[in-house]
């Protein structure tokens, strides 16, 4: 009633209160939002994207480079839980860590040194670093993180600590293949520096190998981390055989990142890849010395600052390797100049004391068989002339072994049927073959004749054949093969003679072409035949090689080229 009762007047003072309130709200909010686009280009203007959250994990404002930085629009994010800029992995942590902020306010600038990952709309993730602050909005806690991408500074990081330890490594196995150390010790302590190296994704697992003297093999030499069954079946790798033995024959660093058909062996169970890096000699024609292997994770890419790495790595490895071929060498150039000088002045005494020896020798032997022969049997004098004569025996055979040795000149060569020289040899020892026991088996390929030296080179095989003999006195087999081969690149005519004997031990091989040096010194030897042997195939512009192994017998091998006739 009362309303019906307003006057005109009044209705129109009201009327105009309510048009002068709306233009009061209608100043507000253009004033709002006046206010609210200059803190909008406010923020816009800040050098960082900035991202507002509620203690309820939500977006409710962002800026402009919030939104070039991940890929959202505001009207993407506004109202969004903060999970959708946190990689899935992080978001429950991230949770925690949000919570425990809002629980304990504080400012947090950046470079705190904490590891920050986020994810982009795209799905790209990237290093963040973060500075919080809290603030009161309308009597609200709310946070203010500001957010820098650092994913090129921290690589740029990263490379520089990269580089330094990289540089640091390479420096500490350069510094220890100086030491007076030996080879194999100072290629452990260099590979347990580069399974260990921080920023290198290798596992824990690597190898070297070095080239068998034949060059036909690889050899472990130093292992990490590989079991039993893996040592075993990686000892010996045939050059061009599986990725290392390839890697080595073509000088070529090779990369699997899981193992495949050519891979061999197959390791059921044991997913690896390989870093197969080649230990080179350089030079006009490079040559392989040995192999660096280094196990990956089953999917791990290939890498180029790992293989440069490992490349430098396996370069000091060569200079270790051919330095210490050099100081072997210089090592056998002195034995052999002592030894040289040692047959020389042998040589001398041999020429000028051979007559003034001999003929005493000769006389004392012809009147010791003469007195044998005159003295009744059965007597002591018998004996010991029978004594007499065999010790002066065994002086001229020494005698002879020690002015054929030092003989200075040089074998005449003529064509020869190398087969007639062996069974002339073998007739002669018919006797002692049945005596012992022995089995002779021959296997003679078709050869063309061989210039040779006739006397020499049989006196080198019969060398050879007799201390087959002497190896088997309870009986055996003695194999004599003939056969061309190819050594060096060149063709050769070799006799390959082989006993079941003891065999011998590494030890004794080293020595077993020294002068004077016999295994049969309870028998008398002088210890010269196998070196005579040896002069004359060197003699003879050939070679001579002996395997042997305890308990598996001994095989020579005697190797004569074959030249063009003249």
């Amino acid at each position: 009633m009362k309303r019906e009762e307003m006057t005109k007047e009044q209705l129109m003072e009201e009327l105009e209160a309510m048009r002068r309130h709306r233009e009061e709200v209608k100043n507000c909010k253009k004033e709002f939002e006046s206010t609210q686009s200059r803190y909008q280009k406010l923020l816009d203007a800040a050098p960082d994207p900035m991202i507002f959250t509620n203690p309820d994990y939500e977006i409710i404002f962002v800026n402009s480079q919030a939104e070039d930085l991940f890929g959202y629009t505001q009207q993407e994010m506004v109202c969004k839980h903060l999970d959708m800029l946190i990689p899935a992995r992080y978001r429950r942590v991230h949770k925690g860590y949000v919570k425990e902020f809002f629980s304990n306010p504080r400012r947090r600038l950046m470079g705190a040194g904490l590891k920050i990952f986020a994810i982009r709309k795209d799905g790209t993730e990237f290093r963040a670093d973060i500075s919080l602050s809290p603030m009161r909005l309308n009597g609200d806690l709310i946070t203010v993180a500001a957010i820098r991408d650092i994913t090129e500074r921290v690589r740029e990081q990263e490379l520089i600590e990269k580089n330094y330890f990289v540089q640091k490594v390479v420096d500490s196995i350069l510094k220890m293949s100086l030491e007076n150390i030996p080879l194999v010790q100072k290629m452990a302590g260099a590979l347990d520096l580069v399974l260990s190296f921080p920023y290198m994704s290798l596992g824990r697992k690597g190898a070297v190998y070095l080239v068998s003297g034949d060059n036909r093999d690889l050899v472990l030499a130093v292992e990490r981390g590989l079991d039993e069954g893996q040592r075993e079946a990686c000892r010996r790798i045939p050059l061009g055989k599986c990725l290392c033995g390839k890697a080595a024959a073509e000088c070529a660093l090779l990369f699997t990142d899981c193992p495949g058909e050519d891979h061999e062996p197959q390791f059921a169970g044991f997913p690896h890849g390989h870093y197969c890096v080649p230990i080179v000699a350089g030079g006009e024609k490079p040559r392989p010395l040995g192999l660096i292997n280094v196990y990956v994770r089953e999917g791990h890419k290939r890498d180029p600052d790992e293989e440069a790495f490992l490349t430098a790595v396996a370069d000091i490895f060569a200079g270790m390797i051919v330095r210490e071929m050099a100081e072997r060498e210089k090592d056998r150039l002195q034995a052999n100049l002592a030894q040289a000088e040692k047959l020389a002045a042998l040589g001398r005494v041999a020429a000028n004391v051979s007559h003034a020896i001999r003929n005493p020798l000769t006389s004392v032997g012809g009147f010791a068989k003469r007195l044998q022969k005159m003295l009744p049997d059965g007597t002591s004098g018998k004996e010991y002339a029978g004594l007499i004569a065999s010790e002066v025996s065994t002086l001229e055979s020494i005698l002879r072994n020690v002015l054929s040795f030092s003989r200075a000149a040089p074998p005449k060569l003529e064509g020869h049927d190398i087969r007639g020289v062996i069974d002339s040899i073998l007739a002669l020892h018919e006797d002692a073959l049945r005596r012992h026991s022995i089995t002779l088996e021959k296997s003679y390929s078709r050869v063309p004749e061989v210039r040779i030296d006739r006397e020499q080179a049989q006196e080198a095989i019969e060398n050879i054949i007799v201390n087959a003999i002497d190896a088997m006195p309870s009986g055996g087999k003695l194999s004599v093969e003939l056969a061309i081969t190819a050594i060096g690149g060149k063709p050769h005519v070799t006799v390959r003679i082989k006993d079941t004997g003891q065999g011998m031990d590494e030890e004794l091989l080293e020595k077993i072409f020294e002068p004077f040096f016999s295994t049969k010194a309870v028998k008398g030897g002088a210890g010269l035949g196998l070196p005579i042997s040896k002069k004359i195939m060197e003699d003879h512009g050939g070679s001579i090689s002996v395997e042997s192994k305890p308990g598996q017998g001994t095989a020579f091998s005697l190797n004569f080229p074959l030249r063009t006739p003249a």
